[in-house]
């Protein structure tokens, strides 16, 4: 028997009945964050109006293969672009109505306003779907709010004909006569430390003990036959949870933005546990990506006590152009932009519209980057830093993860600006984040450094400079200047942050006691940061305001090559195929040694490797967050469904290998790849991805604790490996034109 799925051929075993046989589908996305338009880009994927036709066309095709499907949601599926600031969410989750969800996990940015006003927004737009979370305590929630009522542990779904429906839906009523096929869905929410004061007074509980409990309350009482959670966690609990909780078989995340790619027997992220009942000793786990960018599809067969595994498969679709707008969709959010229009136009006193203003442009692509110094990061935290300097400020700080994306370079509408960055809407105020003041003194400010390179972390700063040395521990600010002026441990100093940073600081006095006096200026962060770009533009990459320029620098050797410093050109040839990439490459560790020491701190020479992907057509495969932490990804043998530059993945084609020589600290060389593009291509309709990679380097270089406990004259170089190596790696798109 042959059953067909999504175009994949699924051939029944011969001693499986029909009877015992049950096929289904999932079709889920992650991570939309109220992304109604696509996120700028050379695609432009996503799109909620793209989005549903996805879905109903996933959905109509399960239907004439008579096959039930559940559509579900991986959570932070509302706050994070400007649609969300239309009631706090309101609009969210009628989009999210409108787009028939069967159950959607509770993400940290769809609580990021307080317990009081997700209340209030589920009390004005009662959802359609299922919200679920098992590990939120509502124990000293008031009683007048009602949450605990609207968000449930998990939900059970009964196979009635041919589609899913849980109690009371369509007026189905179970009938305990009847041995239905039944799924059991159940979400968890992000547990960080880091969020909790928002979900406050409502405590997370611990996302590993509350899976087991739910899975025992699944199979043993509501005896469901398959377990998926959606899960808004971090990808090390996904896996944890996944391996060592037996009774799961389908796990679908959020919360890192991460896809997993299809394997080459299209098949999820395959889980394997050491458990000797051949039913319970796999799980299937998958994520989308973000932004409605892809959504996910299984086609999975259920028959005689466990999944079948060798008959399911799995893929993700990229919701590109082929697929038409829905119509119903567009106009909602059309009616939704007049909207937005009618309060923001008045607040920045013009005419035209948010939407298609062309307020400023950039002739640089501003990457996210949220482990290296970047122009986009250091734009973002010299806006804050020159507006806060009249007020006593004496640096200021940001973390570039509180970006939602990057943008191309080109002329830039308002709309834009405010999707760039994660400031969570206050309706009470009516305002997103503010600018917050504080003060701290030297030994704690240096302390609080050393716990972010601790946790693997980075952030921006303008007004202050530093030297790290990532290879020691705990100490791994060697030094730090504010104004020129070294950092002094008594010494008070006033800092500048946005909003959520700094009342993150403020739960954290207990460790760091130096911190003191937060004040709210009002000054909202994104009408700022709209003024300070409009300033500076066009944006050019040797504004000094901008420039990287090692305001974070290292001991050890510290090759790079950023994005922003990859020049791109045609050459002129009769069939103009011929592209030239220029490429700048700096070795940022410290510089100012004495003469002696700076003579031999240099790198040995390297090679740059290029690449480009060959199968263009195909967005799936591409390789994002390319300057994420690496501790940020799977573990190494999971990579195949998620990979990284570092591992070449087979779609990589080698275009050159090019010398670099070695360099001393501060230094920098220019390295020029003249690429032929007659040669490997036919397909001329798509952006082509180019990579860079620079592969550690080994050289000469000081180690800690040589500056704080011995005179730096004193200290011998010694080889050392690179130790910052989210740098060397860099990313372009060439743009072929038939």
């Amino acid at each position: 028997m042959v059953w067909l799925l999504s175009g994949f051929s699924f051939v029944l075993l011969s001693h499986v009945s029909f009877a015992d046989f049950e096929p289904f589908r999932l079709i889920f996305t992650g991570d939309l964050h109220s992304n109604f338009d696509p996120v700028p880009s050379d695609r432009s994927l996503g799109g909620f109006a793209r989005v549903q036709s996805v879905l109903n066309h996933l959905k109509e095709e399960a239907r004439e293969q008579q096959i039930p499907y559940l559509q579900l949601d991986a959570g932070d599926c509302s706050e994070g672009a400007i649609y969300f600031n239309l009631g706090a969410g309101v609009a969210s989750f009628e989009m999210l109505n409108r787009l028939h969800y069967d159950a959607i996990v509770v993400g940290n940015h769809d609580w990021l306003t307080g317990p009081y006003v997700l209340d209030k927004v589920l009390s004005r737009v009662t959802p359609n779907f299922s919200f679920l979370s098992a590990n939120l305590n509502y124990k000293h929630l008031p009683e007048d709010n009602a949450l605990q009522k609207k968000i449930k542990r998990y939900e059970v779904f009964y196979k009635v004909g041919q589609k899913f429906l849980k109690a009371g839906q369509e007026g189905f009523i179970p009938d305990p006569a009847v041995d239905y096929f039944k799924v059991g869905v159940f979400g968890l929410s992000t547990n960080e430390a880091l969020y909790g004061f928002f979900f406050d007074p409502v405590k997370l509980k611990n996302p590993l003990s509350e899976a087991r409990n739910v899975v025992l309350q699944l199979r043993r009482v509501e005896k469901v036959d398959v377990v998926i959670l959606l899960s808004h966690l971090l990808d090390r609990d996904d896996l944890d949870i996944a391996q060592h909780v037996d009774a799961i078989d389908v796990v679908i995340g959020g919360h890192s933005h991460h896809k997993v790619i299809p394997d080459q027997k299209d098949q999820a992220m395959v889980i394997e546990r050491d458990t000797p009942d051949p039913r319970s000793n796999m799980a299937w786990l998958a994520k989308t990506g973000e932004f409605g960018r892809f959504v996910g599809v299984m086609d999975l067969v259920y028959a005689q006590d466990s999944m079948q595994w060798g008959s399911c498969r799995y893929d993700l679709l990229a919701v590109d152009e082929q697929y038409r707008k829905d119509s119903e969709i567009d106009a909602f959010i059309q009616e939704k932009r007049t909207e937005l229009d009618k309060i923001y136009l008045q607040k920045f006193n013009q005419t035209e519209s948010i939407f298609s203003d062309e307020i400023a442009e950039s002739a640089i692509d501003l990457h996210k980057s949220p482990n290296t110094e970047s122009y986009f990061g250091n734009l973002m935290v010299s806006a804050i830093y020159e507006k806060t300097k009249p007020l006593g400020v004496d640096f200021a700080f940001n973390n570039s993860e509180f970006f939602s994306h990057g943008l191309l370079k080109g002329k830039f509408h308002t709309v834009d600006l405010y999707n760039l960055l994660s400031l969570i809407y206050d309706p009470l105020r009516n305002v997103s984040w503010t600018v917050w003041t504080f003060e701290v003194d030297g030994m704690t400010l240096k302390k609080a450094i050393d716990m972010v390179f601790m946790m693997d972390r980075f952030f921006d700063v303008a007004g202050l400079e530093l030297v790290v040395d990532p290879t020691h521990s705990p100490d791994k600010v060697m030094m730090a200047w504010i104004d020129g002026k070294p950092v002094e441990d008594h010494q008070i100093y006033k800092v500048a942050a946005p909003e959520g940073i700094a009342k993150i600081l403020r739960q954290m006095q207990e460790e760091l006691t130096g911190l003191s006096n937060f004040q709210d200026t009002e000054i909202e962060v994104w009408p700022l940061f709209r003024t300070y770009v409009q300033a500076h533009s066009p944006l050019q990459a040797d504004d000094a305001a901008i420039r990287v320029s090692g305001r974070i620098r290292t001991l050890q050797p510290d090759l790079a090559i950023l994005s922003e410093d990859i020049q791109t050109s045609q050459v002129a040839t009769e069939d103009g195929t011929r592209v030239q990439f220029d490429i700048r490459v700096k070795n940022f560790g410290y510089e100012k040694l004495p003469t002696e020491l700076l003579k031999g701190a240099r790198t040995n020479p390297t090679t740059l490797l290029v690449y480009y992907d060959d199968t263009p057509e195909n967005p799936v495969d591409d390789i994002d967050h390319l300057f994420s932490s690496p501790s940020a990804f799977f573990p190494k043998p999971y990579r195949d469904w998620m990979p990284r530059l570092e591992d070449f993945p087979s779609h990589l084609q080698q275009i050159a290998e090019v010398p670099v020589p070695s360099l001393m600290p501060n230094e920098e060389t220019r390295v020029s790849v003249t690429w032929d593009m007659r040669a490997p291509f036919s397909k001329r309709y798509y952006p082509y991805l180019i990579y860079f990679y620079l592969p550690t380097s080994t050289a000469l270089g000081l180690r800690a604790p040589a500056l704080k406990t011995i005179p730096l004259e004193a200290t011998l170089l010694e080889p050392v490996q690179e130790v910052n190596l989210f740098n060397n790696k860099a990313m372009t798109t060439v743009l072929l034109h038939h």
